[in-house]
């Protein structure tokens, strides 16, 4: 019986350092990401989520493409817009880890508020980038450790500001202009990211 019982509580024992050696080694990781300030930026649309259909709204109120009331129309229509899991993993993961997020919006910022509310709980930032020039100076500036996207300029742009980059891929039915070659660059691909 007493064999049986130091049995018992050498397993859990051996359980309890595992969890807590798992649990200091988080709060590390944790600790050192949250005070260095890393970041990690995700292009929203067709990164993120498919936004297709915010556009497909947007173009059903006749406004001019690139106008004020076109982005506030686009940005006001995102319940419309489905979440890609994978992607939504990752930055949660990387949130968990203490690492910001970033949202990058190659979209102007009219109406943007509600869509910025609906995202608190996981994007730090919301960046509306209206030349990939933007995008280049704010990932150089800030001290982001990956920048996942679906277009060839933004993957350019991470490399060309030293940070890694993460292919996230494009739906087959998006309407979005950014091109979109999967391992042009070399880059890693984030599997399943296409749904």
């Amino acid at each position: 019986m007493f064999r049986t019982m130091a049995d018992f509580l050498g397993k859990w024992y051996g359980r309890l350092k595992t969890f807590s050696m798992i649990a200091g080694a988080w709060g590390f990781l944790f600790s050192v990401n949250s005070l260095i300030g890393f970041q990690a930026g995700f292009e929203y649309d067709d990164g993120m989520v498919y936004s297709t259909p915010a556009f497909q709204a947007a173009e059903k109120d006749k406004a001019a493409p690139g106008s004020p009331d076109y982005w506030n129309s686009v940005n006001r229509s995102f319940n419309y817009e489905r979440l890609k899991p994978v992607p939504w993993l990752a930055a949660w993961t990387l949130k968990a880890l203490g690492v910001k997020i970033a949202f990058f919006c190659d979209r102007g910022s009219e109406g943007a508020d509600s869509l910025e509310a609906s995202w608190r709980k996981l994007a730090d930032y919301f960046y509306f980038t209206g030349t990939e020039d933007e995008k280049y100076k704010i990932l150089e500036k800030r001290r982001f450790i990956l920048y996942a996207a679906p277009s060839d300029s933004g993957i350019i742009q991470a490399r060309k500001a030293g940070v890694t980059p993460l292919r996230i891929k494009k739906s087959g039915k998006s309407v979005n202009p950014l091109e979109s070659t999967p391992g042009k660059f070399g880059e890693r691909t984030l599997p399943l990211s296409e749904f």
